[in-house]
């Protein structure tokens, strides 16, 4: 369980991988996550995130074209997630908005610490974004009008003095 107090992420390189299966297929994404800031305490458990989804990746060229072209229609360069939930449960849920330009999308995400000392936690991040009533060109695959995409990553992080 992960306990009161306030966490930032170090400067080591994090990757949030975003899955889902679109007509059959299975579709990876990663994005790099720019900074993480956990606090804890009798009030609640507050998840400050953001993600740069300009540098977001799929391992695919033409791919990366298309999901470049629908992330410039929305406006969407750095997702800002904020969220919150109780403390003392395990794990810890923090839900709340996910925004990038004109893309605002709830969010909920289950936290677990997977290594935990004083000086560091690796926390595990991972939960499912629905985005309903956009226009996604998948080369290879169409437009989709729904995307569900399950999200995962592992953040290291160090106590804020």
């Amino acid at each position: 369980m992960i306990t009161a107090g306030a966490w930032t992420k170090t400067g080591v390189a994090v990757i949030l991988e975003l899955t889902s299966e679109v007509k059959g297929k299975t579709l990876t994404l990663k994005a790099p996550i720019d900074s993480t800031d956990l606090t804890i305490d009798s009030a609640g458990a507050v998840l400050t995130m953001t993600i740069g989804l300009d540098r977001v990746k799929s391992g695919g060229f033409l791919l990366d074209l298309g999901l470049g072209a629908f992330l410039s229609s929305y406006g969407a360069k750095e997702l800002l997630f904020v969220g919150s939930g109780p403390a003392g449960v395990d794990p810890l849920l923090v839900g709340g908005v996910a925004t990038s330009g004109r893309v605002a999308v709830d969010l909920e995400l289950e936290l677990r610490p997977q290594e935990f000392t004083e000086a560091e936690m690796v926390l595990e991040v991972r939960g499912t974004a629905v985005f309903e009533d956009v226009e996604v060109p998948i080369p290879g695959i169409g437009r989709l009008s729904d995307l569900t995409l399950q999200v995962w990553g592992l953040i290291t992080m160090t106590p804020v003095a």
